[in-house]
């Protein structure tokens, strides 16, 4: 095929694929938002709404932006020196905060879960709410070297580009950022709180905070498309860092990687489009809220679907 070609598909990709993940994963996750919200005051599922706040913003930064530029043709960061400085700022930290509450909640999980009763007594809703405000300031602060050594360099008669400027921060993005910060690091915390929570559930006593169980069950499930979407991601920025450094590309080769990021792109914002439907799938409960909301909708009433803020959370 030629490079043309490969452009075609990859443009044609994001639109159609992206516009319908991005549908169903901001709608999803409005909706979760909504189901939550009553039961806010526990430590796990004030996490959750956390995610999905960090999630809509993910997809709106990231995957919406991909979206309008494919349909669109021009990239406004090639235009505006501004979204230029704030488009991979928002986005990278957008996403570090999705996966850092994804982490967190997989750690809540194992404690709360856990036999020893020292350990479920970490948990706690004051903790939980300290916990995700430091990963929000960590994360903005950490991503300020975005704004300030990325710069839009526009050169008459040739096409303009939005790139780092400092050859550390580019080495950092490229070899610990992207590849590890964003791939092994939350993608080895998912999986071995997962196991160790899957682990607890099979020890726990059937009818022993049940309302944990189920809710633990339900981020099992989600925990793994965080791992399915991201190692691909992280896979393929460290074969290209390393293979660009190690030798010069031709066009095509240029050109079979970008059609490459196309796909991978889109697998990468899957997670943070899917946990409507994760917990929809994995949890009759949940099934049952949902049943609920949209009947409310319809017919104006509804029953209860969560307690008062003084009873457990059933989901």
């Amino acid at each position: 095929m030629t490079t043309a070609q490969l452009a075609s598909i990859g443009t044609n990709f994001t639109i159609y694929a992206g516009s319908v993940l991005f549908s169903l994963g901001f709608s999803g996750n409005i909706v979760t938002i909504y189901i939550f919200r009553k039961a806010r005051n526990t430590p796990i599922t004030f996490i959750l709404i956390m995610l999905s706040i960090a999630n809509c913003l993910s997809l709106i930064v990231g995957l919406l932006n991909r979206i309008l530029v494919a349909i669109v043709g021009i990239d406004p960061t090639l235009l505006s020196p501004i979204w230029c400085k704030l488009r991979v700022y928002i986005g990278q930290t957008s996403v570090l905060i999705c996966q850092s509450c994804a982490c967190l909640a997989s750690v809540n999980c194992f404690l709360t879960t856990s036999r020893e009763i020292h350990r479920r007594r970490l948990v706690s809703l004051t903790r939980s709410r300290l916990s995700v405000l430091l990963i929000v300031i960590v994360w903005f602060v950490h991503g300020l070297f975005n704004p300030i050594l990325t710069e839009l360099v526009m050169i008459p008669g040739k096409s303009s580009t939005c790139s780092l400027t400092n050859l550390i921060a580019t080495t950092y993005t490229g070899f610990f950022l992207r590849p590890i910060l964003i791939g092994v690091f939350p993608i080895s915390i998912l999986s071995i709180f997962g196991m160790l929570t899957y682990r607890n559930l099979n020890l726990m006593h059937h009818r022993r905070r049940f309302d944990q169980q189920i809710i633990c069950k339900m981020l099992l499930f989600q925990m793994i498309a965080y791992v399915l979407g991201t190692a691909p991601y992280a896979s393929f920025y460290a074969y290209q860092t390393i293979s660009s450094a190690l030798r010069v590309k031709s066009t095509t080769e240029r050109a079979q990687e970008s059609l490459s990021l196309d796909f991978i792109n889109i697998i990468f914002y899957t997670p943070q489009a899917s946990p409507f439907y994760v917990y929809y799938l994995s949890s009759d409960i949940f099934r049952k809220q949902v049943k609920d909301l949209f009947t409310f909708c319809v017919h104006h009433r509804v029953t209860p679907i969560v307690g008062n803020d003084n009873t457990d959370v059933k989901i």
